[in-house]
């Protein structure tokens, strides 16, 4: 299966823009003419381009924060920073074509499937190999589907009958046990055996109260366990704040596909959370309010400080917790935090706080504020 003509209109677009906006900021191919859709272009510019965006996603921040790159509309922005968020960049195992997609199998995480759309043709037209074989790409969201960036890096190499074996074995074990991710960001889709129905013997489970969290079915028992166990950390040692922002940052964990929650200690990750929101919130300096050492919080949890900060490294990577992220901030310290308000308005860097109502507004309505600085209640 491939995009329509429409769909494949907009990736280009999109597309287009993206990389000749970065070369014009980076610098680096020199005269780059600027692609048009429909008309005949060099890959070799973008393929260069793109080699150095995949290492360096925020440069997909920059190009969205700045008003002179790019002609596009809202929800094309949109398809963006869907992309910034939730690329996937790798080798994978192209395992079978399908009438709705091709399924590519990570080779760093075998068992991990992906239902893979072509953009102009389908993809077993693009690579013309006998499955299995092995391709480089980087993944992207776009709309209700998974599609590549338009570079398919086929790898012409034969796998022995021992290897085919395993990466069946993996494959049919991923496809039944965890599904096919047909959506970047959701739940893998389960394949339901035909005719099969639920019978007496075989009552539904009874649904997991997570408190109204915004959590996939099969995390919710696996949300509720960890989150009782932050939720007593915060009752003693934190506050409401820290612990609604610790919650929301497990709740994202549980909707990660697949989720990286699924194996592991319950014990280790509510501390190596509590633990990453703390750091980006500076808990360990003792100016702050609230405040305290890595070795008190690790002695909470009955764990040594590196298991602790092993695990608080995983998140803050999973979570892309840094200075210049509001998401998972304090709120005092999202309106001490300069970087957060300073934006480029035609060319300048401004003070948001400091330009009128309408470019606030604007700004909040493209996701760039946390929030409309007037309409802050105190």
């Amino acid at each position: 299966m491939n995009l329509t003509q429409a769909e494949i209109a907009q990736f280009y677009k999109i597309w287009y823009e993206l990389i000749w906006g970065i070369n014009q900021k980076r610098g680096i191919v020199p005269k780059f003419i600027k692609p048009v859709y429909g008309m005949r272009v060099n890959e070799q510019p973008f393929f260069i381009v793109r080699a150095q965006l995949w290492d360096n996603p925020q440069w997909i921040d920059e190009f969205l924060r700045d008003y002179d790159y790019g002609a596009l509309n809202e929800a094309e922005r949109g398809t963006l920073a869907d992309w910034r968020k939730n690329f996937i960049k790798g080798r994978f195992i192209v395992m079978r074509h399908l009438a709705k997609y091709s399924i590519f199998m990570s080779a760093e995480n075998t068992g991990e499937l992906y239902g893979v759309c072509g953009i102009s043709n389908p993809i077993k037209d693009v690579a013309r190999y006998d499955v299995p074989f092995m391709v480089e790409t980087v993944l992207l969201p776009f709309g209700d589907r998974i599609i590549y960036d338009s570079f398919l890096s086929a790898f012409n190499v034969s796998f022995g009958k021992g290897i085919r074996s395993e990466f069946k074995s993996a494959f049919d074990e991923g496809k039944e046990k965890i599904g096919i991710i047909e959506r970047i960001g959701e739940p893998p889709v389960l394949a339901k055996p035909p005719g099969k129905k639920l019978s007496a013997q075989e009552p539904e489970m009874p649904g997991v109260d997570t408190k109204g969290a915004n959590v996939p079915k099969a995390m919710a028992a696996r949300y509720v366990e960890i989150a009782g166990i932050i939720e007593s950390f915060c009752a003693e040692k934190l506050d409401a704040e820290y612990k609604e922002i610790c919650l929301s940052a497990l709740a994202k964990l549980c909707r990660k596909r697949p989720s990286p929650l699924v194996s592991g200690k319950a014990r280790t990750w509510a501390s190596g959370i509590i633990y990453a929101i703390g750091s980006s919130n500076f808990i360990f300096d003792k100016s702050q309010p609230i405040h305290m050492t890595s070795a008190e919080l690790a002695e909470w949890f009955g764990l040594s400080k590196s298991t602790v900060g092993n695990k608080a490294a995983e998140i803050t990577k999973l979570l892309d917790l840094s200075y210049l992220n509001p998401e998972f901030q304090l709120k005092r310290l999202i309106d001490s935090n300069p970087a957060i308000w300073y934006l480029k308005v035609n060319g300048y860097l401004v003070d948001i706080r400091r330009m009128p109502r309408e470019a606030q507004e604007e700004a909040f309505r493209k996701g760039f504020i946390p929030y409309i600085p007037a309409d802050r209640i105190e």
